[in-house]
């Protein structure tokens, strides 16, 4: 099980003084599981949500409880991810290196050996990103599948904002970074293996409804160039998806409008999410 690998690969890491576990839309199948193997348990706790939170909204609990724990830094990671633990001494290494810095993140392998991510760029004119590597070029954001994030940043800036259910909530906030005068990076030396997805083939329609909601909540937040470019986007990928035939993948779309529209806040409690996918 993937929750089970994550963990185990950060109890390795001497770095790491506790992990907290979210489990959204729990059944309680992974506290059993948890508990019958032979871990530490004074160096994890599991946080259950009997709702399914979203990316956002299930990851603040756990940045607000080690918070009030004092930590001097938190590590974010998917469940469908992995890090060794030279990779965080790395990232350890790196953060503390420079008062700036708020934020660190390694490079994203996929579990194929293909890259995915040392970064990303906005297309405000497109309304879209992308991870496509510019030679010389900061990276504009940075994907939370894995993370190295201070506290006096999560202090200072906030923390993720709950209006997205998932995606585009790290974009969100490394632009809130940067307007914070705090600065990111991705280390040019510590990785981290991301599980290869196979959702958007076997869940086209709720992939782009999720997609298409976040991307249109963050150009709405942005204004200017990002409203424009997002209602070109929804144009571009409308007629894309239509010559290819792809019904889930436009049913989706038209989803994450009406989701959209919705403005639920936080993002987790829209009933018309709730209608369509539960």
């Amino acid at each position: 099980m993937r929750t089970i690998r994550c963990l185990t690969s950060l109890l390795r890491s001497e770095d790491i003084e506790h992990v907290y576990v979210v489990d959204n839309e729990s059944t309680g199948e992974l506290d059993a599981l948890l508990r019958d193997l032979p871990l530490d348990g004074r160096r994890w706790s599991l946080r259950p949500f009997s709702e399914n939170r979203g990316f956002a909204a299930g990851v603040n609990p756990a940045l607000r409880e080690s918070l009030r724990e004092g930590f001097d830094a938190c590590l974010v990671i998917n469940n469908d991810a992995s890090i060794e633990p030279r990779a965080v001494a790395q990232l350890v290494r790196e953060l503390s290196s420079s008062a700036e810095l708020a934020l660190v993140a390694p490079r994203i392998i996929g579990s194929d050996g293909i890259p995915e991510s040392a970064g990303g760029y906005l297309r405000p004119a497109w309304g879209m990103t992308t991870h496509a590597a510019r030679d010389g070029a900061e990276p504009d954001f940075v994907t939370w599948a894995c993370v190295l994030v201070k506290a006096d940043a999560l202090r200072q800036v906030g923390l993720l904002s709950e209006k997205f259910f998932m995606y585009w909530e790290d974009v969100d906030y490394s632009v809130r970074l940067r307007a914070a005068g705090r600065l990111f990076s991705v280390s040019a030396i510590a990785s981290a293996t991301h599980e290869t997805s196979s959702n958007r083939r076997v869940y086209p329609t709720a992939i782009k409804a999720y997609h298409t909601w976040a991307a249109l909540v963050f150009a709405r937040s942005q204004g200017g160039r990002w409203r424009l470019g997002g209602l070109v986007w929804i144009a571009v990928s409308a007629l894309s998806n239509l010559v290819r035939f792809r019904g889930g993948t436009l049913r989706g779309l038209w989803l994450g409008i009406r989701l959209a529209r919705e403005r639920a806040d936080p993002a987790f409690t829209s009933p018309l999410r709730s209608s369509a996918f539960e």
